[in-house]
């Protein structure tokens, strides 16, 4: 990989295999790389084809040159990055690595500042909304990581909207979204409290007063890190409302130009990746989601 042993916190990589929603992905870095970023690594993973096995008396045989495709991969997205570089606000470069891809992005965001994937790419099946690289990348890169959804015009972000419940997780996706986010932009923390009742039955009950302290105590931790990094220029603000975290999050998604999620939140199963929230949205919103990594996972 490009820039191997040094410093790539600055570093923004972008996933590419030439379908419309790479392309869509890379658009998107492109246009908010300004300010943020240092450099742009396109990143363009391919590998040999696979055969199924053949009876051992077969007389067909595909042979493939693999040096070949490893030129004809390497001068493609030498092509990609020298247009992009066109329209780049910081340098661009394109790396062809021999893999699969989601083991390549994965390698090649360690220790990068933010890993870019379009929904889905081109093995992925139409009906899908998300294509299972993204959703590797998502699941598993420890790098905050947008997956670029839908088809309307590419804009700006001034409208964010976050979803928190209190977990370290979600901390970090409000503490990213402020450091993202351009002076003018609104953050809207938004805090989904599920009400179903605790049991089934006649004995079900609920605990009313249970919903006004979780909303002063994740309030208050949203407000600690607000003042924590001193941000004047960006609007904070939030809003608590009962049903289903995902409902509630997509409703005020609806007309914000990105959503910021943690990996997993405090209804996931400690050993779960991706908690249900977080994986539920990454696969039914039309706009672009970060999924962010908290630091230290075993928090």
């Amino acid at each position: 990989m490009s820039q191997e042993g040094a410093d790539r916190a600055g570093t923004w990589v972008v996933g590419h295999d030439d379908s419309a929603p790479a392309q869509r992905a890379l658009d998107w870095a492109l246009r908010h790389a300004a300010g943020r970023a240092e450099r742009i690594e396109i990143v363009s993973a391919w590998h040999p084809p696979v055969y199924g096995p053949y009876p051992v008396d077969a007389t067909v045989a595909l042979p493939y040159d693999d040096a070949a495709m490893a030129r004809a991969a390497v001068r493609r997205v030498h092509e990609v990055a020298s247009e992009a570089a066109g329209r780049a606000p910081v340098p661009v470069t394109g790396v062809a690595p021999e893999s699969g891809a989601a083991e390549a992005l994965l390698q090649a965001s360690a220790g990068a500042g933010l890993l870019v994937v379009g929904s889905r790419g081109r093995g992925g099946f139409r009906r899908l909304l998300l294509g299972s690289t993204s959703s590797q990348c998502a699941s598993h890169a420890r790098t905050p990581t947008v997956i670029v959804h839908g088809d309307q015009p590419l804009t700006e972000t001034r409208r964010i909207v976050v979803g928190v419940d209190g977990s370290p997780n979600s901390l970090a996706a409000i503490e990213w979204a402020i450091r993202f986010a351009e002076p003018g932009t609104e953050i809207l923390a938004g805090i989904g409290w599920d009400n179903s009742p605790l049991v089934f039955g006649a004995d079900q009950f609920y605990f009313p007063d249970a919903q006004q302290l979780a909303e002063e105590r994740i309030v208050e931790m949203v407000e600690a890190v607000v003042d924590r990094l001193a941000v004047d220029d960006v609007t904070v603000q939030h809003a608590f409302a009962l049903g289903r975290p995902r409902d509630l999050l997509a409703e005020w998604g609806r007309d914000a130009d990105l959503v910021a999620v943690g990996a997993r939140g405090h209804g996931a199963v400690g050993a779960a990746v991706l908690g249900s929230v977080t994986t539920w949205l990454i696969h039914h919103l039309d706009r672009p989601v970060a999924v962010i990594p908290h630091g230290d996972e075993s928090d």
